[in-house]
């Protein structure tokens, strides 16, 4: 099973060949990502986190980001709606 190889595995684009005009668009939603670290600190109470084993805290996260999935996937349909 050659997928099994990756699973587990994380990776970040640092370098893109991107426009300046693209990269200002872009730079306009940051308050987004801003935003969404200020409700993982408070609405979600991502801190402070009182787990000492690796795999709690791992999963601790884990279910405070679905919940911000969550969260932001109700807003998207309520305001389609």
């Amino acid at each position: 099973m050659i997928d099994g190889r990756w699973d587990g595995i994380k990776g970040y684009l640092t370098y893109t060949k991107l426009m300046l005009n693209q990269v200002m668009e872009n730079y306009k939603n940051f308050w987004q990502i801003e935003k969404a670290f200020c409700i993982f600190k408070t609405d979600l109470r991502i801190r402070p986190i009182y787990h000492r084993i690796r795999n709690h805290i791992e999963s601790h996260i884990c279910i405070a980001f679905a919940a911000y999935c969550i969260l932001k996937d109700m807003e998207r349909v309520l305001l389609e709606e």
